[in-house]
């Protein structure tokens, strides 16, 4: 796992975490963070937009209300607020993955 800069900057603004949290927040993110599988609804269609609509992507996860970006050799490449329209999604989704 890789992080760039740009990626690292944005979880520090977007998160609000400190410059050590960073690569811990990325790991629970990859282990614990939503995928497109488990997904449904309107939240698949937004993984769906995402993947298009950035074209690198190989791999978005859900994690703590934000959409982690992965790219090729799991690239971290940015990090996006979820919108609060797909949050309580979001959290049906966790609770399945979880139950």
């Amino acid at each position: 796992m890789v992080i760039t800069n740009h990626a690292s900057d944005r979880i520090r603004e977007r998160c609000g975490l400190p410059k050590k949290a960073v690569e811990r927040n990325v790991k629970l993110a990859i282990e614990k963070g939503l995928t497109h599988h488990e997904s449904n609804g309107k939240l698949r269609k937004y993984f769906e937009y995402l993947s298009i609509y950035n074209g690198v992507a190989r791999e978005i996860r859900l994690y703590s209300n934000h959409v982690y970006i992965f790219g090729k050799n799991e690239w971290l490449i940015t990090v996006l607020p979820l919108p609060n329209e797909h949050k309580a999604a979001m959290q049906k989704a966790m609770k399945r993955k979880y139950a």
